[in-house]
C-alpha cells in the first residue's frame, strides 16, 4: 500500500514524502499506528496529525524515525470542546465507540480498541506548545498542512515548519528533559532527511514562528545537521 504526503499550493500539488507500506509488513508497529490515524479520520475529518507521529512521514531512509508509543491530533475548538464536554454528534459518537475506549491517563486522551495505542487531542490551549501558533495553524489550514493519504482516506498533517516550530517551543523550555531530548531528535532527523530540499523544508520560514529566545537552538542544530551531513 502507498502511502502519500501531497502539498498544495496555488498553482500545483506535489508529493513530499511518500512510504511503500508493504516493506513494512513485517513490523507490526508500522501497522498498528497507522490503522490508528485511518480511524481518527474516520471520526474528525477536520483533525490535523502533529507530534512525533506526524514528524515520522517526513523522515525518509536512511535515516530512521525516532520511536513513539501515542498519536497526537490537533482538534478544531469545538471538536475539542464536544468532546472534553461528551456532547460529540451521534453519527460521530457511533464510530468513536466502536474504535477507541476511555483512557485510563488524561482526560483528554483516548485509547485504540484494536491496537491499545493512545491518541492525544490537543487544541489551541494545550500545553507546553504555543497557543498563538496553534490558533494560527488551525486558522490557516491551507498554508500549514499538507494531505497525509493512504488505505482510501486523507488526514491532514501539519507541514514539517511548524512540527519543527511546535517542538521547538517545548524543547526550548527544557532542553536536557527526555521530552525535550527527544524534540530535538525528530527536528534533526527532519532536517537531515530534507537537507538541500527546500522544497520540502523551507528552513528560512522556521525562524519566522519562533520565538527569539528558540531561535539560537535552531541554529544549533541547523548548524549539527550541517557538519554532520558535510561529513557523511
Amino acid at each position: 500500500m502507498l502511502q502519500q504526503i501531497t502539498s498544495c499550493d496555488e498553482t500545483q500539488c506535489f508529493v513530499v514524502a511518500e512510504h511503500f507500506l508493504d516493506f513494512f509488513s513485517d513490523d507490526p508497529e508500522v501497522n498498528k499506528f497507522d490503522r490508528v490515524i485511518l480511524d481518527v479520520s474516520r471520526v474528525y475529518d477536520t483533525a490535523i496529525l502533529v507530534g512525533a507521529m506526524a514528524a515520522s512521514k517526513y523522515i525518509q531512509p536512511p535515516v530512521q524515525p525516532r520511536v513513539t508509543f501515542d498519536v497526537d491530533v490537533l482538534l478544531e475548538e469545538a471538536d475539542f470542546e464536544a468532546f472534553l464536554e461528551d456532547d460529540i454528534a451521534s453519527e460521530k459518537s457511533v464510530v468513536l465507540d466502536q474504535c477507541f475506549e476511555t483512557s485510563d491517563s488524561a482526560g483528554h486522551s483516548l485509547r485504540h480498541r484494536k491496537t491499545r495505542l493512545y491518541v492525544d487531542f490537543l487544541s489551541a490551549e494545550s500545553r507546553p506548545v504555543s497557543g498563538k501558533l496553534m490558533r494560527w495553524i488551525l486558522e490557516n489550514r491551507e498554508k500549514s498542512t499538507n494531505i497525509l493519504s493512504f488505505g482510501g482516506r486523507g488526514i491532514s498533517i501539519l507541514k514539517p515548519e511548524y512540527i519543527i516550530a511546535m517542538k521547538l517551543h517545548r524543547y526550548t523550555k527544557d532542553p536536557r528533559s527526555e521530552k525535550g531530548l527527544s524534540d530535538r531528535l525528530d527536528i534533526v532527523k527532519m532536517l537531515k532527511t530534507h537537507h538541500g530540499y527546500p522544497h520540502v523544508i523551507d528552513t528560512e520560514k522556521i525562524p519566522t514562528l519562533l520565538r527569539r529566545r528558540e531561535i539560537p537552538h535552531f541554529e544549533e542544530m541547523m548548524a549539527d545537521v550541517e557538519q554532520e551531513m558535510r561529513a557523511a
